[in-house]
Parts: structure tokens; sequence; C-alpha cells
């Protein structure tokens, strides 16, 4: 390698570790070392009720603690990985004399405030309460991992739950015959509606104008799905040349990566177009599209990451030895001394080491636990198999690793996920009777209550000016809200109850964390939290948290970006179903902003009846509000 590529890698290094930086994945942003001289840095500790005044951590008894573990087999092991799988780097740098002033100072701001962790009680398994002193007996390691905090660490998963409608605590609860009645009384009120509607029209559930849509050209949809899953495998494929060695992710591999997921996603859905499927099926393929976009993203900026922290521990250990050396052939520019670079390439390494070793552990959760906790009694209920193969970066770069993630119901990639024990052949069944079920009840709504309504608005559109046009909008609006609310309740339990639950069981993927209690939500802050737990977990890793660090907004900008987005990509839905873009769906998607400003305010506080009755009528009135515009105007 050049003289030209170490000044580069420690121009990077160095930059990383100067200044204040944002967190991809931290709440706060903290104080970092002034300079790489500097001896401590502070952290803000996070109770969940405020923030306590800084804590002092000696970043040099860090590195006596790090160092002391030297001969644990489980460090000695990362080392040799990390040897391993870079020895490309390890035997080709050239570690000369080079302009390193920036370089340096990249690795002393990316070693400092930002990567310590924020202390937790419950992280070792000991009694006490959160934030609580670690115990006297932690052993060194623990220590360290104590002090760190990793950048990934945002997202964890249950080492099992169910859904709401699944769960043990909601069959004995009071309101579950609610639940019965509600299933109950839909299925009356269809049977009534298929009855009368064969005898009215002389026509079979399935001659009908929405199923006919449903069932035409479903065999070729599903092979262009199946086109479409088949081809996202393009990002393990460039991922395999990283390992490989044929391409560097920082250079090369990224730009490939960026270019492939969105000329996938893209391509996909201008063939959709050329087919010429019908509305059904090129929304169904723009959906399940988001989906690849999303799972593609994921997987490639999360490996690309531990990439960057494998490179950045091969070459810090690299520099570091040759400094040590003493050797004559290896000086640093003026106004640098060489204990503060040492003191900088060491607290870059101790951090890679911990990241890469915490990535490679389980990132779950027990039932009900707060974030972070990671107890032995995890451990305990885990899946023997899970505790045996504990994937290490990167050797989760495999066909089959890729071929797990690409069929769990989740959009965030991590190296380790739980998993049950077995699958469950009767609740499969459950779920999958339950999926044509609802399908079959939502065929029926469709048919007998909004199809009629959907042509008054389309003659209306054709036929009548714009002042009659608004009247006659108001009309159907009025008759369009009690079938939609039944779809858009169907759709629900068709998706995030059914779907999921059944791709998670055959799966055997444990946390099934896909919604929470939406329907008791007190305000729209809440809602967007909780109603599709996958993609907001998606959202906050990929977007949310990646906007504070990359594009330097604050965490106001920060939400709002992260919000347009979600609501461009609904339009975009809006524009494959309808073929017109108007709008009205982003308008009143980013109108729920002043709605969360007004639920945080002083009169609102408090008042969860008034907050839950503003979001029912929000739930009631615009899905049939924007879909009643989009057809009349």
């Amino acid at each position: 390698m050049h003289r030209a590529d170490t000044e580069r890698k420690l121009s990077i290094v160095t930059l990383r570790n100067e200044g204040r930086r944002q967190s991809l994945v931290l709440d706060e942003d903290f104080p970092l070392a002034s300079s790489s001289s500097d001896t401590s840095s502070s952290v803000e500790e996070d109770t969940g009720t405020g923030h306590e005044s800084a804590q002092s951590l000696d970043l040099d008894k860090l590195s006596e603690l790090k160092e002391s573990t030297a001969n644990d087999g489980s460090i000695e092991k990362r080392r040799q990985v990390s040897k391993h799988t870079s020895s490309r780097s390890q035997s080709s740098i050239d570690l000369s004399h080079v302009k390193v002033s920036q370089t340096i100072k990249e690795i002393d701001r990316m070693n400092s405030g930002i990567r310590l962790r924020k202390k937790r009680g419950t992280r070792t398994g000991k009694k006490g309460s959160p934030g609580a002193e670690p115990a006297a007996d932690f052993d060194v390691q623990d220590q360290v991992e104590e002090m760190l905090r990793s950048k990934f660490s945002d997202i964890e998963f249950y080492t099992t739950s169910t859904t709401i409608f699944d769960a043990e605590y909601f069959k004995n609860s009071e309101f579950f015959g609610l639940y019965i009645l509600f299933w109950l009384g839909t299925g009356f009120l269809m049977l009534s509606n298929l009855v009368q509607s064969y005898f009215e029209s002389n026509l079979p559930f399935y001659e009908r104008p929405v199923a006919k849509t449903l069932g035409k050209d479903v065999l070729k949809i599903g092979v262009t799905d199946l086109g479409m899953y088949l081809t996202s495998y393009g990002v393990y494929i460039i991922q395999w040349a990283c390992l490989k060695e044929y391409l560097q992710w920082n250079s090369s591999g990224k730009v490939i990566h960026v270019l492939f997921e969105f000329g996938h996603f893209l391509s996909w859905l201008k063939y959709a177009e050329y087919a010429e499927f019908h509305w059904i099926g090129k929304v169904f393929l723009c959906l399940h599209g988001i989906v690849f976009l999303m799972k593609m993203h994921s997987y490639g900026f999360y490996n690309g990451y531990l990439w960057n922290i494998l490179d950045e521990l091969v070459f810090s250990e690299s520099y570091l030895e040759r400094l040590e050396a003493n050797d004559g052939s290896t000086t640093l520019p003026p106004g640098y001394e060489i204990e503060s670079v040492k003191k900088t390439l060491r607290h870059s390494i101790i951090f890679c080491k911990f990241e890469l070793e915490f990535q490679s552990k389980p990132s779950v959760l027990a039932d009900n636990s707060g974030p972070g906790s990671y107890t032995p009694s995890v451990l305990e209920n885990m899946d023997r198999e899970d505790l045996k193969v504990n994937v290490e970066f990167p050797s989760n770069i495999t066909l089959f690793n890729f071929f797990e993630f690409s069929n769990y119901p989740v959009v965030v990639y991590t190296l380790h996920f739980t998993r049950t024990k077995k699958i469950r052949w009767a609740y499969v069944a459950e779920k999958v009777i339950g999926i044509f079920g609802i399908i079959f009840l939502m065929l029926l709504v469709a048919d007998n209550m909004m199809y009629p309504l959907v042509l008054r608005a389309i003659k209306a559109r054709e036929e009548l000016p714009v002042p009659e046009r608004i009247v006659q909008y108001c009309f159907i609006l009025l008759d369009m809200m009690p079938p939609f609310l039944m779809e858009y309740l169907f759709t629900f339990f068709l998706i995030w109850d059914s779907i999921l639950n059944a791709i998670a069981e055959l799966s055997r993927f444990a946390d099934r964390d896909f919604y929470g209690p939406w329907w008791s939500c007190t305000d729209w802050a809440e809602f967007a939290r909780i109603w599709n737990r996958p993609v907001h977990k998606f959202l906050l890793r990929h977007v949310y948290h990646s906007s504070l660090s990359t594009l330097n907004l604050n965490k106001g900008q920060s939400s709002l970006f992260t919000f347009i987005i979600s609501s461009v990509v609904h339009e975009l839905v809006m524009y494959v179903i309808f073929r017109r873009l108007r709008g009205y769906l982003l308008l009143l998607q980013m109108s729920q902003l002043p709605l969360i400003m007004i639920g945080n305010t002083k009169f609102m506080k408090g008042k969860k009846v008034l907050g839950n009755v503003i979001c029912w009528v929000g739930f009631i009135s615009g899905p049939s509000l924007i879909c009643t515009a989009y057809l009349m105007f």
C-alpha cells in the first residue's frame, strides 16, 4: 500500500476522535475529548427520567483493563479473526513517515466520549436498579464493556415474545370476550351480505368484480415476486466480494450497493407497469419491493459498518506495533508527541475489539426487561443451538445467513437473531386459515360496500363540475367511512397479526414484537412508534440516527427528515394505485406534525380519553378521506 493510503487511513481514524460527534444510535451526543492528549472523557447517564451529571471515565484505566485481558481466549480469537480476514491490509500497509495529523485526529475523535457506554445496573445480571454502580466482583471484561457502548446497540430483540392477541395475558383478561364478539359480529355481518348479494346479483362470489381482478395474473405476479426476491441476493454478492477482497466497502462497495438497491426497486416497479398488472398486483409488488429495499439496505450498511471497524482495528494494531518497535523507521509530523498518538491508537483498538465482541453476542432482551438488559437468565432461556452458534463477523457473510435473514419477518439486520426451538404446526395452520379468512372478508367488503361507491366517485369525477363534485364528495365520504374502517382493521389483522406471525413461526423467529396497542394511543407520536414496529426500527436506525450522524442534523431536524421520507414512500404507493400524483396523503401525513405538537401541550396532558378520541377520529376518517380524494379529484 502506498504512503498516500497510509495517510488516508490515519486521517480517517483521527478525524473520528476530534470535536463533538452525534451517534447513530444514542439519543444524546456526548462531549468528546478536545485533543488526543486528553486522559478522560465524560458521558451523560440516562436514567429514563432525566440526565444525571456527567461522570468522568479514565481512558488510561480503560486501556489497562483491556490490556489485562490479552490472555483471554475470546480476545485472542478476535485478534486472529481480524488478522485472518484482513491479511491484505496487514501485509501491504506502508507505515513510513507521511502526513498523519488529520488521521490522528480522526482516531482520537472516534474513540472518545461517543464510544463510552452508558452504565446500566441490569447489564451484568446483578440485582439492582438501572444506573446502579457495577458490582465489585465484575470481571475485567465486564468492566471494560460497562465503559463502552456499541454504536449498533439501538435495536434489540426479545428472546421470546408474542403479539398481543396471542398472548396469554390477553386471553386471560376481562376484554377477551370483546375480541371474540368482534369476530363473531363481523362474521354474521359478512354472512348476511354474502347471502343477499348472491340472490340480488345471481353471481357467485368468485365472479364478483373485485374477486375477478384479484384472481387475474396471479401466477405471473407470483413469478415476478420470486424474481424480485432472487435478484435481492445481489447485496450478498457485494459483501462476498468485500470478503474476498475484490471490493473495498468504503470505496467502490458502498457506491455499488446503493446503486444496486435503488436500481433493483425501480426496475421491478417499472416491470410491473410494463407487464400491465392490475392495481392490486402493482401495489403488492410495490410494497414487497419496499420491504426488499429496507432489507438490502440494512444488510449492506450494517456489514459495511463492521468492515470499517475491522479495517480500523487492523490498521491501528499495525501502526501501533510499528511505533512501539522504536526502530526509527516511523516518524510523526511536527507538533505531535508519540505517546499521544500511541494513546489514540490504543483507544481505537479498545473500542474496535469491544464492538466486534459486542456484535457477536446475541442482541436480545428478556421479556419486559429494559433496554440494555443482558443477563444470564436470558442466555439460559435461549435455544441451545443459538448458544453454540455465536456468529462472528465476517463469518456471517454466507449464502445461508442471507437466506435466513431474507425470510425473517424483520427489516433490520444483525449478526444474531433469536430463534424458537421448534415449529408449532397447529399455530401455523391457525394463522394460514386466518389469512385466507380475512382475505375473504376483505373481498366481501370491497365488492358489496366499496365497489359501488368507487363507481359513484368515478362517475362524479367524469360528469360533474367541481362545485357539485365537492358536494357529492362529502356524501360519498360519509358512505365510505364504515367499510374503509373495516378494511383498515382487516388489513392490520391480515399483515401484522396473521402473515408476520405465520412467517415467524415457519422461520422459527422468536421475537414477535410486530405491533403495540395502537388502538389505545393518545397522541400521534405514540401511534407512529408502535403501529408498525419492524418499519419503525428500520427508520430509527437507518434514517433517524443516520441523519444525525451523516447529515449532522439535530434531533428535531432528523425527526422531520424521517417523517418526510416516510410520507414520500406512502405517496409513491398512492401513485402506483391511482396513477396520479396529487400529494393528498403526503399532506395529511405531514399534518400529523402539528397534531403531535398539540398533543404535547399542557392542555392535553392527562386527557387520555380526548387524545384517544382524536386518534380514532383520524383512523376512521383519514383513509376514506384520502381514497375518495384520489378518486374524485
